[in-house]
Parts: structure tokens; sequence; C-alpha cells
């Protein structure tokens, strides 16, 4: 269903306005400044927070809209969207589709999209009330290069069943090397963190729909190697909160997956340097780091990726030892990285046998 404009599809291109409501033509309306993108799927527990932080904004309502994407949900998500969308004077479409996950949820919301900003909204997160006010006022001076605006985020933990601040704010610092600077796991910018400009997207063909997994820094990556700039927005206050639930996460279900995705970044990335600027000492050991983790955990779940991986990086040093922990470094002079790992791995299920 869509609050926008009347039509008789269920296609995700062309949805469908209220009976009951007076549906305005696109071309009645004025361009909002700035898009907010919410993908869900059975979120109806998590959404309704998420919404109001939309609606709790001091950003004017008339130059906001809200695009809700249903990937297939199977519960009452889109019902509670609506229930506080709805009654706010808040321009809005809900679009529903099949599940083919969020990348392609959040490609058919941008593109539906008219504003030339774009704030995505996962929907179990959150936007401090002056997010989009802090962030588009920025935003108006920058010159087009300027891709992503990004400022201070900070996840949040239910505790004694309120959700509270856990952890250091994240605070990214992405400067002369955004490639580089974007892979490194303290400048990790989560995608409700931003405003994206709807050029670049447009330029870089949105996220990549193959991709469930750590497509938010492929999609930053890819602006990036672009010639897409980045700009950091002061606030005394984080912007954007990530509630960090204990399950039900795409990450944690699926670890695996998670850290094919970082390898899969840091070969894009690779590659890019390769054909491009080259690989300095500095880029060279960032990618070892990021091949390093990944070797770690293939040697214990899926020993034929830990060849694959080694070979990786072997390629970028013949003599490759890891930086740490310190005794794995060492047993890796002493009998060879490998081995090294099957005594470390060996000594990891003995502790865990032990406590279990």
């Amino acid at each position: 269903m869509d609050a926008e404009n009347a039509g008789d599809s269920a296609r995700a291109d062309q949805p469908r306005c209220p009976a009951a409501q007076r549906c305005l033509t696109m071309s009645e309306l004025t361009t909002p400044e700035i898009s907010v993108i919410i993908p869900v799927y059975n979120a109806q527990d998590w959404i309704g927070a998420s919404v109001q932080s939309v609606l709790d904004q001091t950003y004017p309502r008339e130059a906001l809209e809200v695009i809700v994407v249903d990937d297939g949900s199977t519960d009452q998500s889109c019902v509670v969207a609506e229930s506080l969308l709805k009654p706010a004077g808040t321009r809005y479409a809900i679009i529903k589709t099949k599940q083919e996950g969020p990348s392609r949820a959040r490609n058919i919301g941008w593109r539906r999209a008219r504003g030339p900003w774009i704030q995505f909204l996962d929907a179990d997160d959150l936007l401090h009330p002056r997010k989009i006010e802090i962030q588009a006022e920025a935003a108006r001076s920058l010159p087009p290069e300027v891709a992503v605006v990004y400022s201070d985020w900070q996840r949040l933990a239910l505790r004694d069943q309120e959700w509270q601040p856990v952890g250091a704010i994240v605070s990214p610092n992405i400067e002369s090397d955004p490639v580089a600077d974007l892979l490194q796991t303290e400048n990790f910018i989560q995608i409700g963190s931003p405003l994206i400009r709807r050029s670049w997207l447009e330029r870089v063909s949105g996220f990549d729909e193959r991709y469930w997994l750590i497509e938010d820094v492929h999609l930053l990556l890819r602006i990036a190697m672009a010639g897409g700039k980045f700009y950091h927005v002061e606030s005394d206050t984080p912007l954007f909160f990530y509630r960090q639930r204990e399950a039900g996460s795409l990450s944690r279900r699926d670890q695996h997956e998670f850290v094919e995705g970082c390898v899969r970044n840091a070969q894009m990335v690779e590659e890019h340097w390769l054909n491009t600027t080259g690989l300095n000492p500095e880029r060279r050991e960032l990618l070892l780091q990021v091949y390093s983790q990944a070797a770690r955990f293939f040697f214990e779940y899926d020993r034929l990726r830990f060849n694959d991986i080694y070979a990786k990086l072997l390629s970028l040093d013949r003599t490759y030892s890891p930086s740490g922990p310190s005794m794995l470094r060492l047993l890796s002079r002493w009998i060879g990285y490998p081995r090294a790992e099957a005594v470390a791995l060996a000594y990891r299920k003995l502790k865990r046998s032990m406590s279990a």
C-alpha cells in the first residue's frame, strides 16, 4: 500500500493509495529535501520507535518524506508504521514487495524518493531528534563532490527494560584516503548515520542486491572509489543510535557470511588499488589485517576457505605471520602459521569444554 497516489497495481513500482484519502499526484507535491527510507522485515516490535524517531525530528515535516519498503513481512510491521505515519501529516509511502533482502528494499525506496539527500533507517534503529536538521544544514553548502555527510553514532542495548548506551561513541574519521579509512573497523559508518546524496547513489547504482551482509560498507566503499567525498558534521551528542539486539540480526545469525562480506570488500578494494594508485605499505598492512582476521575464523569453520585466505596473505607478504595474539605470533615463527593456528584452536576448544 502507498499513501501517495492512486493506482490499481500491487507492484513495488506502482503502489496504491487508500480510497478514503485524497491522493496527490507526484506533480502536485513539492520536492522534499530529505527522503527517509525504512526497509522492514518482520519488525513489528521495533519499527514503531524507529518511525517515531523520524516524526520527532526538528526538521520541518513538510521537507520530509518517509518511504517504508516491506521486504515480504508476515507480521504487522506495516500496520504499525502506518498507524503512526497516517495521522502525522507527513508525506509517506508504504511499498510491499516479496522478500529479496535489505539491499533490494533500500534500492526500491531511494529510487522512488524525490529528495536530493537520502536518510536510510533500518526498522530497529533510532535517530536523534536533531539528526536531520544538523546534517541537512551542513549539506546545503557542500559542493557536489561531497557524497556522504556523517556524524558520530552509538550503540544501544536493552538493560532493565530500557535502551541504554553501551560502549564508546563511534566517531568515524574519513580523511585523505577514504577507501582505506572505510576499511578500518573504528571508522565504520552505520547505514543510518549519514545522509547520502542521491546523485551519488545513482552514479554507483545503489546497493549491490546480491549482498545481504556488509552491504552498507560495500556501498560506501564503491562511492569512495568513484571519487565521492565524505564530510564529518560535528555534534555535541551522537546523532544516530543502533539498537543492538541479542538475537535476530543477520550478522549474528550468519557469522560465516559476515566474514565473507569483509573479505569480499577487502578484495574489491585491493583490486581497485592495484588498478589505480597502487599498494603502499599502509594499505598493504590494512589488507593483511582484514585477511588475517578472516583466516582465524575460517581455520576453525572452513579449512578449505582458510587455505584460500592464507594464499591471499602470502601474496601480500611472502613471510606472513600474524601480528597477534603474541603467543600465536611466536608459535608461527617456530612451527609456521597453519600449525600455530591448529595449536591455538585446540587450546580454545579445551577452554570451551572446561567452561561448559
